[in-house]
């Protein structure tokens, strides 16, 4: 190596400690073999070494131990990072190589290791007894190289994350590698089969799937939680089953993931009803409370945690408007307190929506009518004109009810949506006219998280409900086209997977066995859309965008429903396959009218589920698992990049290397796009074609999201989480937007709205439209309630 002899001429008078008083010269030398194992070797034309190393000998001092020598080298090169994303990889291999030092290689050491070996630990003994079996062929199996892989846009932020919240630990300690935890994944699933258990690790392992965050944490142990979303219906029945319901659904969050929660059955506040007063009808929002404070008990336990509990109230109930209003001002608490904890912290709002008489009427602005649903039961389980008949029979009655002007409703939602993001809305008669269940059990539970929905099912009943990720970037072949064959495969051995997981879990938790049955509803969803998009040159509003995104939703729904008829084949379909639309065989296109393309022979496969069944009435959602896409370094789902920014200040490997081939990247460049906060749209230098590649999702016409939703939607069978990102929105705006969702037949229409205001209007323009007309639409129910 030329250049490093001529490197490592000038030696550096500093000494390093091993943690021993014995102490050794640093020389350059050393500091380049820790930068070569450390991984610069794939990208050195981009990392400028003497620069570096300079930078790393100014930090050290004399005595300074070599975990600081580690630290000083990930800090010095993640500061040159805005130079060129090169430095970042490397600080993140740095970060890795240390890991890989102090932990040793073998997995099955690793899990007697995190086991303790007295059966007292937190690993199952029928885990530790496979690995113990089977240890020779799992220890080889286990590829640490691919901890290094270059081609993911995996930084140091995400390395840290992942040891933070996902690697075992014992006494402190970290006791696993990354590679040792994807494997710790794939025995936990399967722990009859050694061989789908490495074929599951190397899906895992190379970043094709992703599973989520709870199922990784959990994996292996006693715990055995290997389902991270379920859904509940609280009791509306008396106060003690209320609150055994909230209880288990927040050890049930603690343990397994999120929760699901059907509130429209629960009586509204006392002041807002004339019912029954034997219950404690407190209300909703002082229920959120109560659910936000058993979430907090929660969080103190496990600090991983975030958003805990997607809870679903259609908006015919009194409560809603006032829920809306308290969820606004704890929104403000929480920004001016950092320190308050608020339902916007732990609990994801979601309102359902009726077609004629919530959305028709507020086209209309006609009025609209709120009820207690003990005053309504029959609302709860209509959907479409049963439900129409019935809310006209109530309203035509002398049953109690607040009336408004439906457009009234209609905005106090979207400026709660302005200011907070939130509420998801959900489109209740889209979502069940196009629905694979029985028309009997209407969907009115959303884990808009995930784009999953459920069933309304008996009262403080839990129900799992498993799903995992694709990595669509992995799919892109070295000539740019799109392997449809690879993902085709790979949707299928998902399938296969997650109702193995399906089984796992369901023998830990016996309670929920007959709801398994019932459905055994799983969700794959997808990420890194955004990137497949750059990667093959195809703008993200472009024909052929729109085009390819039709092509991946058929491919992953053709290859699920063959997976899971072949199961079926094997193990019988779920039992209320009967009573579904595919056994007529109706598929999910079908109920949009859509005829799909040639690409795949879907007569055959239809004849083939009518005539044995599937083993899943659901298989596929689209949501946002920020937990899935992180650990491979990709976009979040099916969204834009919010910025070419990455951790603030490295912009997107893409970007970096078109614009090193045109001759612009250089430090001006770097400046132009870090001032304009990631975009790069009013760069005059850089060339049109690659603006319109490199768009921002603040950038692109929220029209745009909706339109390659609506691609995507004939063949998504749970529904889709669709996020937005726009600048100073309005309520017509999103009126507008909203309206186009549903006349569309869009399942969801929002799951979070992500907005931002030109500085010198920050803090007044979300506010203005909250004090205008004297009193709120929340004191205007509460006063004529009561």
């Amino acid at each position: 190596m030329p250049k490093a002899d001529k490197l490592i001429q000038k030696r550096s008078r500093r000494y390093i400690s091993r943690e021993r008083p014995l102490r050794h010269l640093l020389t350059r030398r050393q500091l380049l073999k820790r930068l070569d194992i450390a991984g610069f070797r794939f990208s050195p034309k981009h990392v400028d070494v003497q620069r570096l190393v300079a930078k790393i000998e100014s930090r050290v001092k004399d005595g300074v131990t070599t975990q600081c020598i580690s630290q000083y080298t990930t800090q010095a090169a993640f500061e040159y990072a805005v130079i060129h994303p090169a430095y970042s990889s490397l600080a993140r291999n740095v970060e890795i190589a240390d890991m890989h030092k102090t932990i040793q290689p073998s997995f099955s050491v690793a899990m007697k290791t995190f086991g303790d070996g007295t059966g007292k630990g937190p690993l199952s003994n029928d885990f530790l007894s496979f690995v113990e079996k089977y240890h020779e062929i799992l220890d080889t199996a286990v590829v640490h190289l691919r901890d290094y892989d270059h081609t993911l846009q995996v930084y140091l932020v995400t390395i840290q994350d992942i040891q933070k919240r996902f690697l075992a630990r014992k006494d402190g300690q970290l006791t696993e590698r990354i590679q040792h935890m994807y494997m710790r994944i794939a025995v936990s699933v399967h722990l009859d089969d050694i061989g789908n258990a490495l074929h599951t690790y190397d899906l895992l392992s190379s970043r094709q799937i992703a599973l989520d965050a709870f199922m990784t944490i959990y994996a292996g142990t006693k715990e055995r939680a290997m389902s991270s979303s379920y859904s509940i219906a609280l009791s509306q029945s008396n106060v003690h089953e209320l609150y055994d319901g909230i209880t288990r659904a927040a050890f049930t969050a603690r343990k397994g993931g999120t929760v699901a929660v059907s509130a429209q059955g629960l009586p509204c506040n006392g002041r807002n009803n004339r019912c029954d007063h034997n219950d404690s009808n407190v209300g909703l929002w002082t229920l959120m409370r109560f659910i936000d404070g058993a979430l907090g008990i929660t969080r103190e336990h496990e600090d991983h945690r975030t958003d805990l509990m997607n809870v679903a109230v259609e908006v015919w109930h009194i409560d809603v408007a006032p829920l809306m209003e308290f969820n606004n001002m704890h929104q403000h608490d929480l920004a001016d307190h950092k320190s308050v904890t608020t339902t916007a912290v732990s609990i994801q709002l979601g309102n359902m929506l009726t077609d004629h008489y919530s959305m028709q009427r507020v086209d209309d602005n006609s009025d609209w009518s709120m009820f207690c649903p003990k005053n309504v039961p029959k609302l709860l389980s209509l959907t479409g004109q049963a439900f129409d008949d019935a809310y006209r029979r109530y309203e035509e009655s002398d049953i109690q009810r607040v009336t408004m002007k439906a457009k009234d409703m209609w905005e106090t939602i979207l400026q709660s949506m302005i200011l907070t993001g939130g509420p998801s809305i959900i489109f209740k008669d889209n979502l069940n006219g196009k629905s694979n269940v029985p028309e009997t059990s209407p969907s009115c539970q959303s884990d808009m998280r995930n784009g999953m929905v459920d069933s309304l099912g008996d009262e403080d009943e839990l129900y799992p409900r498993n799903h995992t990720s694709i990595a669509l970037p992995l799919f892109i072949s070295r000539n740019r086209d799109f392997d449809f064959e690879k993902l085709h495969q790979v949707v299928k051995e998902v399938v296969y997977l997650l109702n193995r997981n399906l089984d796992a879990s369901t023998d830990q938790l016996s309670a929920l066995a007959d709801r398994n049955k019932k459905y055994r509803s799983i969700a794959i969803g997808m990420h890194g859309l955004a990137d497949v998009f750059t990667a093959m040159r195809m703008p993200f509003e472009s024909l052929e965008a729109a085009e390819l995104n039709i092509h991946i939703a058929e491919t992953m729904y053709h290859g699920a429903l063959e997976a899971s008829w072949e199961l079926a084949l094997n193990h019988g379909a779920h039992q209320h396959f009967n009573q579904t639309p595919m056994a007529n065989g109706i598929m999910q296109f079908d109920f949009w009218e859509v005829t799909p393309t040639n690409r795949y022979d879907w007569h055959k496969l239809s004849e083939r589920i009518c005539a044995n069944g599937t083993r899943n009435a659901t298989l596929i959602a689209i949501g946002p698992q920020t937990a899935a896409h992180w650990p491979s370094g990709f976009t979040d789902s099916t969204e834009p990049v919010s910025s070419n920014l990455l951790d603030g200040n490295i912009a997107s490997n893409w970007l970096v290397e078109d614009l090193i081939k045109l001759g612009l990247w250089n430090d001006n460049i770097r400046q132009d796009i870090t001032n304009s906060k990631g975009s790069i749209q009013h760069i005059p230098t850089i060339p049109a074609d690659i603006k319109a590649i490199y768009r921002t999702a603040w950038e692109i016409d929220p029209t745009a999201i909706l339109q390659l939703a609506l691609g995507r939607a004939p063949f998504v069978c749970h529904s889709q989480s669709v996020s937005m990102h726009i600048e100073s929105p309005t309520i017509e705006q999103m009126s507008d937007l909203m309206m186009r969702a549903w006349t569309s037949g869009l399942k969801s229409g929002l799951h979070r709205l992500y907005s931002r205001y030109p500085e010198q209007t920050t803090g007044d323009s979300s506010d203005a439209d909250c004090s205008e007309g004297g009193m709120s639409f929340a004191d205007i129910i509460l006063t004529e309630a009561s």
